[in-house]
Parts: C-alpha cells; sequence; structure tokens
C-alpha cells in the first residue's frame, strides 16, 4: 500500500517577503477568492479589512473622512455581523447564547485568515507545480454515496463524460479515480505511529491508529486545531491550568510572524463554529472549510519548529480562553446588544469562558464530524460544497501529517471503490436488460462487504452477480474502441 504524503510545505516568509507576495496578489485578485473550477465561479467575496485610519474615522464618528462608497461598504458589512449575531442570541441553547460574541469573534478571524493569506494556497500551488497544484488551485469533486460510485457501472447512468455519452468501462475508471481521490467519505485514513497525538489523549491517538473515514478524522483535525492555535495563547500570556495541575513548558515558542498569528488564530476560531451545530449558512461554513486548509499550510512550518505536543507538559489540562472581539464593527454590535465580552464571549462546549484543551477535543471532534456529514448530505450538487469539500479533506489529512510528521499517514480505498474498481478493470459493465431490483440487491451485497470490512475479489463479484442476482456482467463499449 502506497504512502500518502501531505502534498503542501508551503514555503515560508518573513513578514516583509509575505507582505510582497500579497500586495502581488491583491493587485490582481482584489479581495475577492477567486478558485478555478469547472466554470471558473467565484466562491467568497471578502469585506476588505478595515485600515487603522478608517478605524480610528469609525471610532470616533468622524464619518465624513470615509469615501461614501466605503462607507456604506462598512455598514452593509457590520448590518450582517449584526444580523448573525441577533440569530445567537435569539437561540433557545443558553450555551450558544453565552458564546454569540465567540461565534461572532471566530467569524472575524477566519474572514481575517482568507483576506490575509489567500495567496499562500497559490503560492504553494505554484512551488509544488504537477498535479498536486492543480488540487491545491481548484476542485476535483467529491462523491458523497456510494450508490454514486456503483452507478458509474451503468451504462445509463447520469454520471457523463463533457461530451454527455455514459462513462463506462475504463473511460468510468478514469472518472471514478478522479472523483474519488477527494471523497471524504470514502477514504480510509491512519498515523502508522501517532507518537505525538497520543502523548496528548490516548484516545485521539487510538482513534487515529484504528482505520476510519476521513469525516471522522475531519473531527479530531478540527478539534485539534486548537491546540495548534494554543501557540499565538502561550506568547500572548492567556492561559490557565486546571487546579492543582502545572502546565510546563521544555522551550520558549519562537517569535510569530502576523501572518503566522493570524492562521493561529483561524485555527482556534475552528472549536468554536463546531462547537455547534451547523444549520447550512453556507458561505460560513465554506469559509470554514477554506480558511481551515489556508491556515494549516502557512501553520505548518511553524509547527515543525515547535509542536505543543512535544514542548509543553500536561498539554491537556491547559485551559485556554473563548476569542473575544478586536474588530471595531464586532465591538459594536456587542456594545449595543446591552451585553459584555464577558456574557457572550463563552465557549459553546461548555458554555464558560475557559476550557481545558482535552476537554475542548472531547467536545468538538463528534461535533465536527457532523457538521461535515449535514454539510455534505444538504449540498449533493453545489460547485461551491464541492470546493468546501476539498479543502475539509485535505485539512483533516494535513492536520494528522503536519502534527506527526512526514510519511506518518496513510490511505486506502473503502470496499465499495476497490469493488468498482475491480468491476472497471475488467472491462465489465451492466447488462442492458439488467433490472433495478437486480441493481440494488448487488448494491445492497457491497454494502454488507463496507460493513463487514470484508474485499471480494473478482471471481466473488461474478459469481455473486450470475447466482445470486440473476445477471452476468457485459463487456464495456470502451473495451471495444
Amino acid at each position: 500500500m502506497a504512502d500518502w504524503l501531505a502534498p503542501f510545505h508551503a514555503p515560508k516568509f518573513t513578514t516583509p517577503e509575505f507582505e510582497k507576495q500579497k500586495d502581488a496578489y491583491n493587485k490582481v485578485h482584489g479581495y475577492t477568492i477567486t478558485v478555478p473550477a469547472w466554470d471558473d465561479i467565484l466562491l467568497l467575496k471578502q469585506f476588505p479589512p478595515m485600515t487603522e485610519q478608517e478605524t480610528e474615522s469609525w471610532k470616533h464618528k468622524r464619518f465624513n473622512e470615509i469615501p461614501p462608497l466605503r462607507l456604506e461598504q462598512i455598514r452593509a458589512e457590520k448590518k450582517k455581523k449584526k444580523e448573525k449575531y441577533l440569530a445567537q442570541l435569539a437561540s433557545p441553547s443558553p450555551k450558544i447564547v453565552r458564546s454569540a460574541g465567540a461565534v461572532l469573534t471566530a467569524l472575524d478571524d477566519l474572514q481575517d485568515a482568507v483576506s490575509t493569506i489567500a495567496c499562500i494556497g497559490l503560492i504553494t500551488a505554484a512551488v509544488v507545480g504537477g498535479t498536486t497544484a492543480a488540487v491545491l488551485s481548484g476542485p476535483l469533486g467529491w462523491v458523497v454515496g456510494a450508490s454514486t460510485l456503483l452507478s458509474l457501472i451503468n451504462p445509463y447512468s447520469r454520471l457523463r463524460g463533457r461530451k454527455g455519452r455514459a462513462l463506462t468501462g475504463r473511460g468510468a475508471k478514469k472518472n471514478l479515480e478522479k472523483l474519488t481521490d477527494k471523497n471524504p467519505f470514502s477514504k480510509k485514513s491512519r498515523a502508522k505511529v501517532a507518537r505525538r497525538i497520543s502523548k496528548f489523549k490516548p484516545s485521539v491517538g487510538n482513534a487515529i491508529e484504528a482505520l476510519q473515514v476521513t469525516a471522522g478524522i475531519f473531527g479530531v483535525g478540527i478539534s485539534i486545531g486548537p491546540i495548534m492555535g494554543f501557540a499565538q495563547d502561550v506568547i500572548s500570556g492567556i492561559i490557565r491550568t486546571v487546579t492543582g495541575q502545572k502546565v510546563t513548558f521544555k522551550t520558549s515558542p519562537p517569535k510569530i510572524e502576523p501572518h503566522t498569528a493570524v492562521a493561529l488564530k483561524a485555527l482556534k476560531a475552528q472549536a468554536v463554529l463546531h462547537g455547534k451545530p451547523w444549520k447550512s449558512v453556507l458561505t460560513d461554513e465554506i469559509m470554514a472549510m477554506f480558511a481551515a486548509n489556508l491556515a494549516l499550510q502557512v501553520a505548518e512550518t511553524y509547527l515543525q519548529e515547535w509542536s505543543p505536543f512535544d514542548e509543553v507538559e500536561n498539554l491537556a489540562n491547559a485551559m485556554i480562553q473563548a476569542p473575544r472581539p478586536t474588530n471595531i464593527l464586532s465591538l459594536e454590535i456587542i456594545e449595543e446588544s446591552g451585553k459584555t465580552l464577558d456574557q457572550v464571549c463563552n465557549w459553546p462546549q461548555n458554555g464558560e469562558q475557559w476550557i481545558s484543551l482535552g476537554d475542548l477535543q472531547e467536545a468538538t471532534a463528534p461535533q465536527a464530524t457532523a457538521n461535515l456529514t449535514h454539510f455534505a448530505e444538504a449540498n449533493p450538487h453545489s460547485v461551491e460544497a464541492f470546493i468546501a469539500g476539498q479543502n475539509a479533506h485535505d485539512f483533516a489529512l494535513h492536520m494528522i501529517e503536519a502534527i506527526e510528521g512526514p510519511g506518518q499517514v496513510y490511505i486506502e480505498y473503502s470496499h465499495i471503490e476497490r469493488i468498482v474498481i475491480i468491476i472497471l478493470d475488467n472491462g465489465w459493465c451492466y447488462p442492458d436488460d439488467i433490472t433495478d431490483a437486480q441493481v440494488e440487491k448487488f448494491e445492497d451485497w457491497c454494502y454488507v462487504h463496507e460493513y463487514m470490512d470484508t474485499q471480494p475479489n473478482a471471481k466473488d463479484i461474478w459469481r455473486y452477480a450470475e447466482v445470486f442476482c440473476g445477471f452476468t456482467w457485459a463487456k464495456s463499449p470502451d473495451e471495444f474502441r
């Protein structure tokens, strides 16, 4: 089985180098994140961050110093933020109400990350080049259900090629390989060693050691994201410890470049947004997945120098504070609501300002997994969702790779994918006279193998179709071209 190696290793920039790259990017793209896709869609239109001068003028209500069009843009942004904040306050859940300010701040941090470090994805793609660059800069798509995989076999499948003809045989196999390469529900993944992760929480290390689908790994990745962002809190001195447990540091963290600090804050913000169920606010959910992948590309080089898992004793007992706003608009919105920061800037996981990293991990992982599943089910045909799914997939595996080190993660196909690959490799397809009932019976058999963790060979597949489903595989038309 081939090893899987995280395909990004973004170059490390000093602040002047990064600012130069960012300026060059913004001159071309502005603050709109353009992601190459099938139709070159525009994924996220970002609000240009307020400058220091704009912030100062707004704070002291010198609105005449801000150009009219920009002033209107800022007011529209505040209105949008306020609507999201008030929606949180209207929640029947006390924990959600108490975390409304933290959620608002988390969205600010993700938006800052996308606005600030969007250039990193394209820089990395340019440095890496080849097929990896295509993966980093554009989607291949994700397949949500196994029935979609199985439909590739059918010559009358709705999944067709560019010219509209059905994909079968070799053509279908090529398409399958492209599709399943980014399918978070078909991949199984594990860390070979999980030495660092197991130091933190045995349950985490054990979960990653065991084979599981990427949806589950996504949850683990999101929940340990704040541990990566923990370095930012260490430097800021915003840290407590569980009573009676001392947290010690082997070495002090190295200097954090400003753009890396933005990335680390975005990783911490992920835990806030995944501390509660998603309700399909599509733009926010897409931004969360996109920002997670971008932030990790920036933070990955820093984490190779200073890993909390190696440098901090009793890491699970370190307590970190929920994000608190610095954005002038968010501060105003909270003040206008009559709430204090202490009342609304709490973790959704426990409704409190502080939470230990261990408790945060335990509470966030299952909810993050549920959120990814809900997102996929709610947006099965959206191109934007395909892009977000790719970023979720990459983030999940890259997070483990960033922690454990290169070459410590491998992936394998699910059993259903292997069955389809065997069929397509042999040039088989469903016969023209096959019935829906026969197809369903064969699909049920495939699902059983996935559930039982067993793998049939070509002979088993041929025999089951003939003996139990009542049909004989036909040769794909592609075989005769």
